[in-house]
Parts: structure tokens; sequence; C-alpha cells
């Protein structure tokens, strides 16, 4: 049987693993910014996401993924769904690596950003996960913002002792 702990990190893992197939077209609800985002814009958004979770601030981190025209996230899920992978996560960190190289394409910038994010359930218990972000921000609409594209972020596998 599994724990609650495990369904709630794997929801998480879930939500940080699903990528987009770039076939939806996105809308953002973020506020916008009309300069031209810069990697350490990306990397401190990303510091945000985390900081916001910790809070509890679930509405400010769903906001960071960019959205569907249905308001989904880019990864597909609801808010009601992001929130609720969350319920017995007690605190994650995130230790943010160098952003790549911002590449442009189609009206778009891009930048992926690695991490690693240790999580610590409500019982104390811990996992941690590795990988990295997809930012994306428009380089033609006045909003230049990053939001989180995609995440390729799957659990690190613990050693054998």
């Amino acid at each position: 049987m599994r724990s609650i702990f495990s369904t709630a990190f794997e929801c998480l893992a879930l939500l940080l693993c699903f990528e987009i197939g770039g076939q939806t077209p996105m809308v953002v609800t973020a506020q916008a910014q009309s300069a031209p985002s810069t990697a350490e814009d990306a990397v401190q958004l990303i510091r945000n996401y985390y900081r916001w979770i910790n809070e509890k601030k679930y509405p400010g981190a769903f906001n960071i993924w960019e959205k569907r025209e249905d308001g989904n996230a880019a990864n597909g899920q609801s808010f009601e769904t992001f929130e609720s992978g969350f319920s017995d996560t007690a605190s994650v960190s995130v230790e943010i690596g160098a952003p790549g190289e911002i590449e442009g394409a189609a009206g778009s910038n891009y930048i992926e950003i690695p991490v690693v994010i240790s999580a610590t359930s409500t019982d104390g218990s811990q996992q941690e996960f590795a990988g990295t972000y997809t930012m994306r921000s428009s380089s033609m609409a006045d909003d230049k913002s990053w939001y989180i594209h995609s995440a390729k972020v799957k659990k690190v596998k613990q050693g054998i002792n």
C-alpha cells in the first residue's frame, strides 16, 4: 500500500515531469514585463516558484506556469490538481545550476535551467529530484516575462547501503 507521502511526491514528480508537445496555444496570466528577459530573471522566477510553494501561496506558483487557452498549466494541470499535489509537503528547497544560453525560435526565447529539488513531507521523510526547467518568454509581445514551459525532473534514486 502506498503512503500518502509517496502519492504527494509522485504528484510533484508528475507535475514537474510532464512535457508539453507544443500543440496547444499558450496564454499567460502573470504580471507582464516589457523589457527583454535575462537568464537571471528566469533563475529568479524559479526561486520565487519554490518560495511561494513553501509559503503555500499556490496561486502565485501556479501562475509561473505558461497557461493553455483552457486556463490549465502548460503541463495540463488545473490549479486544483496543482495545489493538491502539495497537500503532504512540509517544505521544498531548490539548488539552481548555471542556466544555459538563451535561444530564440519563432518569436520566443527559451532557456534551460538545471535544478536539484529537496522535498520534505509533513511526516518528516525526504526525497530528492533532479532535472531541468525549460523557460519561455516572448521576443515579440509586450509581455517578455519568463514562464515555465516544461519541466523534465525525476526522482533521484537513493543509494543502497
